[in-house]
């Protein structure tokens, strides 16, 4: 199920500074309608430049989520309206999980890739090739969607092609639905997009774990995406998914644009 959170995003940053960023958005993370996680997301565009950050906590809630607290940052280009990541960072304190990921990328391609500490059971994880690591994403790269065309069902209709450091994996989105939404602070209140979402592993993950083939199964997951004012971009507003136990969600609370 982590693999879900961080393709939903890892959600961001207490404390990042509201002021420079182009957008910034506070998000809350429900299990089963109750509150077990949250944190803001900054996203800011230079001149030919990207940056976002973010970093958050959750609290504990059975066997899903564990006790801790996480940061998130990258930075990269952005060219023709897309963005091409160039340094990614993590680094994630929890009860079941310490340790920093950080990777360059060129071009979509990743040139390296330090994992503190290594993975373990490699000898039961699909191998990660040369080939995994072209024309791929960081996962928070991929929460801001390029899209030219706005609120149209083609900006639904993609996949994203990711990688976090680990795990090489696919989410394909397909339009559902368009609908009214508006986050809690009134700040959004408008028409969203809402896609349908599906998780393929490729590779880095371990083919028989039971997380991974649920996940892989599962066909209720869903996003909403939101304009970034008048830029030609679309973020998540909210993002969920049907589980064993019950739903998880994670939803803006507040959305803030720069002026």
């Amino acid at each position: 199920m982590r693999a879900l959170l961080s393709t939903l995003f890892v959600i961001a940053v207490a404390g990042s500074p509201v002021q420079a960023a182009d957008l910034y958005m506070k998000y809350k993370l429900f299990a089963v309608g109750l509150p077990i996680g949250s944190g803001v997301m900054s996203v800011d565009f230079g001149n030919g430049s990207y940056s976002i950050d973010a970093n958050g906590g959750t609290a504990a809630f059975g066997k899903l989520v564990s006790d801790g607290k996480g940061s998130v940052n990258v930075r990269g280009n952005v060219a023709s309206g897309t963005l091409q990541p160039k340094k990614f960072a993590l680094k994630v304190k929890s009860d079941d999980e310490n340790g920093t990921i950080s990777m360059q990328m060129r071009k979509g391609a990743v040139q390296k890739v330090a994992v503190n500490p290594p993975q373990d059971r490699m000898n039961q994880r699909i191998k990660v090739t040369s080939d995994h690591l072209k024309n791929v994403l960081d996962p928070l790269t991929a929460a801001v969607f390029p899209a030219p065309k706005g609120l149209s069902a083609e900006s639904c209709n993609r996949t994203l092609e990711l990688f976090d450091g680990k795990e090489r994996y696919n989410v394909h989105l397909s339009y559902k639905s368009k609908r009214q939404a508006k986050t809690s602070d009134g700040r959004f209140n408008g028409e969203v997009l809402v896609c349908r979402a599906r998780y393929e592993p490729i590779s880095g993950h371990r083919p028989k774990r039971k997380t991974i083939q649920e996940l892989a199964n599962n066909k209720s997951m869903e996003i909403w995406l939101a304009p970034v004012g008048d830029k030609p971009y679309l973020v998540p507003l909210r993002a969920s998914i049907k589980a064993p136990f019950g739903s998880l969600v994670v939803k803006a609370e507040k959305y803030k644009l720069k002026g």
